[in-house]
């Protein structure tokens, strides 16, 4: 009895397999897209990607199959496996990509910025803490006009320009043109303060809510970094599944 139990228990294992293998070879036929052959969302972020991949890699190993004495499941099963590995080349790719065009710069990096008048400067720093504070009061408007005029008084400050460009996203959050003017913005402004916290605070905040996880999880790291009690960043990295 033990016997034929074994044995049910095996077919009724190869016949999953079986199936597994049915389906994910289909799919790789019908499509070139790399994150649908790793039956991913493409808003996946690097982690699971790996994950991912680690699991499938691991399942699709030659000799996985070539026990089973099956050469039709035996092929599909390594077609299946070049499939995901060329996928997770084309995923790195992206990602790399991506990562490049949202470059952070390096801690104690800064570019060359324009000289301001020290009167200037101060006019700037009022402009910019009025703009807080009508932030605070949920004035978005006003908030912006004293943030631009932060700007127009000191372009030098990056936590000027960031939380201009943050507070315009957060009036129109759905408008495709003011979300990707905010991302170039928002990185200018942590090249030119790259030990600002605050400016990696709206950068994660933004990519959070725009689905860039691996983009949150690279300005969350960060901000960690320069500010590890930083009073957003456990709510930040929960709202980012970090």
């Amino acid at each position: 009895m033990s016997n034929a139990n074994s044995k049910d228990e095996r077919a009724e294992r190869i016949e999953r397999i079986q199936e597994i293998v049915r389906e994910d070879f289909d799919r790789i036929q019908d499509t070139s897209d790399p994150f649908i052959v790793l039956n991913l969302d493409p808003n996946s972020s690097r982690e699971e990607v790996r994950d991912r991949y680690e699991r499938y890699e691991r399942f699709y190993r030659a000799e996985n199959f070539q026990r089973l004495g099956n050469m039709d499941l035996t092929r599909k099963a390594l077609d299946v496996r070049r499939a995901i590995g060329r996928s997770m080349v084309e995923i790195q790719s992206l990602f790399e990509k991506q990562e490049a065009e949202n470059m952070i710069p390096a801690a104690g990096e800064h570019p060359d910025l324009p000289d301001v008048d020290p009167d200037a400067a101060a006019m700037g720093d009022i402009y910019f803490r009025d703009g807080l504070t009508y932030l605070r009061l949920g004035d978005f408007n006003a908030a912006c006009r004293y943030f631009e005029r932060a700007c127009d008084y000191d372009p030098s400050r990056g936590v000027f320009l960031a939380n201009l460009a943050y507070t315009q996203f957060k009036l129109d959050p759905t408008n495709e043109s003011v979300v990707e003017e905010t991302e170039p913005k928002l990185s200018q402004a942590a090249k030119m303060e790259p030990d600002n916290a605050e400016i990696f605070a709206l950068l994660a905040r933004f990519r959070i809510n725009t689905s860039n996880q691996s983009g949150a999880h690279e300005a969350l790291d960060r901000l960690e970094a320069l500010d590890p009690n930083h009073p957003l960043l456990e709510s930040l990295k929960k709202r980012a599944n970090y």
